[in-house]
């Protein structure tokens, strides 16, 4: 409460207090409680409570979703996380913890993605600190869902073309909210032919998923201002730019078995992608330069899904469409697995693009499996991992799981532009 009081003044101007929490699909839902009744609730120790599909809707089917029965849950603001929401300056965010309360069901927060990832770093000690940076991709689109068009065409790979006219005004408006909501920016700059992507600077990892999170609000909402809207789904056109959410880890300082923890994510790739890249058409970016075609890691290699650069990784395999806090979960819980374990690295360091080998050359840095090119695919290896359940929990595993499989079960028989509309919705 005392926290909250102080919030409040130092910051006069805010009258909202945004509640927000990330659901299994990945999309950000928010209650926005006036001031007034947020200090009423805290100073009763109130919580907010949430129907079913709050957390558990398919993409596929909004706002339907298939629970196993009826379901409460209630939101726990963690109330280090508050911010004011620069893009919006009279409001605040806090992120906050979910937990089953009807059925009750096993220990309070058990499906909580946010509680997971807190597990997961708290099992790398006092001696291990983990960084987490973000680079987020989006595009332009018009009123119809196209490519928004503008004399100043963007050409990508770092040009000046798209910054010189509207496009740099929302791009600097950006930046100049995040750092007013203390959201620190390494840079800015056109990626590809009508792409834009923000790259901020490492955070630990809970913090720094929540600065992504006001992050992707704030791109959309200043750009809806500009008469544009701003997708980072993987998919936003069906020909054209492809949207990843590129993760940069690093372990600080780094550990001497390090090379083990690498090797306890290669191992567990394919069901990570379950989570990394949890959309039906997130596997459009399984390819080169892309997500990778092979599991795999090799210095300064975009054709792979890990890029090592210095003394981080980069994860390729991974889009907006994901729970950042179960991603980061499994994909921590891993390598910390492989660091226990004191796992041998046997993949090797792969610095030549996979169309210039042979499957011999392929087969001398320990390269043999694909990168799953299927929903199906990665949810089926995610069903037999012990170690997703492991980490994760049964409960929330069997949760998510199921809502995957509805998502392929109703998406498969949709068309392309009409999958691609849906998710717009939300991306």
């Amino acid at each position: 409460m005392d926290m909250l009081v102080a919030f409040f003044a130092q910051n006069a101007s805010i009258e909202y207090v945004r509640y927000q929490w990330v659901d299994y699909s990945g999309v950000l839902h928010a209650k926005v409680i006036p001031k007034a009744y947020c200090l009423t609730m805290e100073a009763n120790d109130k919580r907010i409570s949430l129907a079913q599909n709050c957390l558990i809707v398919p993409i596929s089917t909004a706002p339907d979703c298939f629970p196993a029965g009826p379901q409460r849950w209630e939101l726990s603001p963690d109330w280090p996380s508050l911010r004011v929401c620069h893009f919006k300056p009279n409001h605040a965010m806090v992120m906050c913890f979910i937990t089953q309360v009807e059925p009750q069901s096993g220990t309070p927060f058990e499906k909580c993605p946010r509680k997971a990832l807190y597990r997961a770093v708290d099992a790398f000690g006092d001696e291990t600190r983990v960084l987490i940076g973000y680079e987020i991709e989006f595009v332009l689109l018009d009123e119809h869902a196209n490519l928004a068009s503008s004399l100043d065409r963007n050409t990508g790979f770092a040009s000046m073309a798209g910054l010189r006219g509207e496009g740099l005004l929302i791009m600097e408006e950006v930046c100049e909210a995040l750092l007013k909501s203390g959201i620190a920016v390494q840079d800015f700059h056109t990626e590809i032919a009508d792409q834009f992507e923000i790259v901020l600077c490492p955070e630990d990892p809970v913090r720094a998923i929540d600065a992504l999170m006001l992050a992707q609000e704030t791109i959309r909402s200043i750009t809806i201002k500009h008469g544009v809207k701003a997708s980072l789904a993987p998919r936003p056109v069906i020909s054209g730019p492809q949207n990843g959410l590129h993760t940069h880890v690093s372990l600080n300082p780094l550990p001497e078995n390090a090379a083990s923890f690498l090797q306890g994510v290669l191992e567990n790739l394919c069901s990570l992608c379950v989570l990394g890249m949890p959309n039906f058409d997130s596997y459009v970016r399984v390819m080169d330069d892309g997500a990778g075609c092979y599991i795999s890691w090799g210095t300064e290699n975009r054709d792979l899904p890990i890029r090592k650069i210095g003394d981080r990784w980069e994860f390729r395999c991974v889009d907006a469409t994901a729970n950042h806090y179960l991603f980061l979960a499994a994909l921590l819980s891993a390598g910390h697995e492989g660091m226990k374990q004191n796992s041998e690295l046997r993949f090797k360091d792969c610095m030549e693009f996979q169309e210039n080998m042979t499957a011999m050359k392929m087969a001398s840095y320990g390269i043999s499996e694909r990168m799953p090119n299927t929903l199906t695919r990665t949810i089926e290896a995610a069903k037999h991992s012990e170690g997703m359940t492991t980490w994760l929990g049964k409960s929330l595993m069997d949760e998510y799981i199921r809502l995957k499989e509805k998502e392929v079960t109703v998406f498969q028989s949709m068309h392309d532009e009409e999958r691609r509309k849906r998710y717009l919705r939300f991306f």
